[in-house]
């Protein structure tokens, strides 16, 4: 075992995931400008429900439907402001932004995706083997699938049989009726089936037959897993076992120190370089730094190693970090085209282990390498990390001087308030020690001029920006 961190998922009362809940909602403002409605679904921000992800049930005239011509129909002509739906979250709220929504709905269990309002049958596109992809289509178009209804193979599922895949089917429809039965009777709007808690969820989706143990150290949770592991895998029961050590279990598998180290914006490399990583408001930017780094052939050798090392840990730091979005990694210069392609063909075969989609672009005459990763939620760092209230996320502050001079304008905007004989004003420490001895000389001509008297007190508990100014 070496302990190293894989995929980490963070819950707590300020990050709740919502991905996969269903709402029963109501349709509050129609924006023919965006082709996007929003939805009010019992939550503080309204979530957002893009043109093409109304399903035709909800359209107004469904003989518009029927003439097949969804596409050019405006969002006005589809629904209306007050009309109810049954949403479904695609993306948890970013920041300012609220939740993307869906009406076509999809409820995932081990082994299959069951979709109400689609006839269609697939298998996941992980599922990569053409001999395997056809086994399971045989399989599903054997199942006893209800009109309307559709159904996708998971990744998880790539070793079911017809007997397992027919028990997940029947489960599953029993939840969508439950759900529609509940959103026919219940008043808009309201929550009418919620994604199981994170760990099962986890369990769901990513365990496998490779799994030899699982490690719980929670009582109640231990218990939890152990129950749903009958259920999905009876056979593998006794790989459960409740961590009852001393020593925290993060603790012993050195995986604090790998947690903390997600957030910070370098990440070293064995070879001695590094990948620094800047999350911005547009882009992901990714640097490859050889550092230390030296291979004794060439400098091209030297750099081509360092971005192949450097490929690997990129793939990882996405998925511990769950940045999505727009994605531009700036390699070490290479040379030679087959290194160019050589790295790009590793970058996207450690990205096949994400479960998000990926896809990547080429490496530019620039050395910059574009690529996209599918954004799910927000990302790790937004969930454990407030804005900094010094620098309000900038990273920097502004220097004594360029605050002092700036309070400075606001004293003589002051002291042209008629009647004023005295200002008493109040500043962070370091910049009354900046106007007192470096701009002395315009504060005395300021007294002389306007005849007030203007006393500087420096405050240690005042933020950079902060001052007060007081006119008597």
């Amino acid at each position: 075992m070496d302990s190293k961190l894989h995929e980490v998922y963070l819950e707590n009362s300020t990050r709740r995931v919502t991905i996969g809940n269903i709402y029963k909602g109501v349709i509050t403002r129609v924006e023919p400008g965006l082709q996007s409605v929003f939805v009010e679904y019992g939550v503080d921000r309204h979530g957002f429900l893009q043109k093409n992800e109304i399903h035709s049930d909800y359209y107004q005239d469904h003989s518009k439907s029927a003439a097949n011509l969804p596409k050019k129909l405006s969002v006005t002509d589809m629904v209306k402001s007050g009309q109810e739906l049954l949403v479904q979250v695609t993306k948890d709220p970013i920041l300012k932004k609220g939740a993307v929504l869906t009406t076509f709905i999809s409820l995932a269990g081990r082994h299959l995706v069951l979709m109400p309002g689609s006839n269609s049958r697939g298998v996941s596109r992980k599922i990569e083997a053409d001999s395997q992809r056809n086994h399971l289509k045989e399989i599903i178009n054997k199942l006893e699938v209800p009109d309307n209804f559709g159904i996708i193979v998971r990744t998880a599922g790539h070793e079911s049989n017809k007997t397992v895949m027919a028990k997940d089917l029947r489960y599953l429809l029993r939840l969508w009726k439950g759900i529609n039965q509940k959103g026919i009777d219940a008043p808009a709007p309201i929550l009418l089936h919620k994604e199981q808690n994170p760990v099962l969820r986890f369990l769901r989706d990513y365990f496998t037959n490779d799994v030899v143990e699982i490690l719980v150290d929670q009582p109640q949770v231990y218990q939890e897993v152990k129950n749903f592991l009958k259920i999905i895998a009876p056979k593998q029961v006794k790989i459960i076992k409740q961590y009852k050590a001393a020593k925290p279990l993060f603790t012993k598998f050195q995986l604090e120190e790998q947690i903390s180290s997600i957030f910070k914006n370098q990440v070293s490399l064995k070879s001695g370089g590094s990948i620094v990583i800047d999350q911005t408001e547009a882009l992901v930017a990714i640097d490859v730094n050889s550092g230390k780094a030296i291979h004794t052939k060439s400098v091209e050798q030297t750099a081509f190693q360092a971005n192949i090392e450097a490929g690997e840990e990129i793939s990882r730091q996405l998925r511990l970090r769950d940045l999505g979005g727009l994605v531009v990694i700036d390699f070490i210069d290479m040379r030679d085209s087959k290194h160019k392609l050589e790295v790009e063909k590793n970058l996207k075969s450690h990205l096949k282990a994400d479960k998000a989609r990926t896809s990547v672009g080429k490496i530019s005459k620039f050395g910059l390498l574009e690529m996209s990763r599918q954004r799910i939620r927000a990302s790790l760092e937004t969930g454990a990390y407030i804005p900094c209230r010094h620098c309000y996320g900038k990273g920097r502050i502004p220097s004594p001087e360029t605050i002092s001079l700036a309070h400075l304008r606001k004293l003589k905007l002051e002291s042209l308030k008629a009647g004023i004989t005295r200002i008493r004003t109040s500043v962070p420490v370091e910049v009354a020690d900046y106007l007192l001895n470096h701009k002395r000389r315009e504060i005395l001509e300021l007294e002389t001029e306007r005849e007030i008297s203007i006393r500087i007190e420096g405050v240690r508990n005042l933020l950079c920006d902060q001052s007060e100014i007081f006119c008597e």
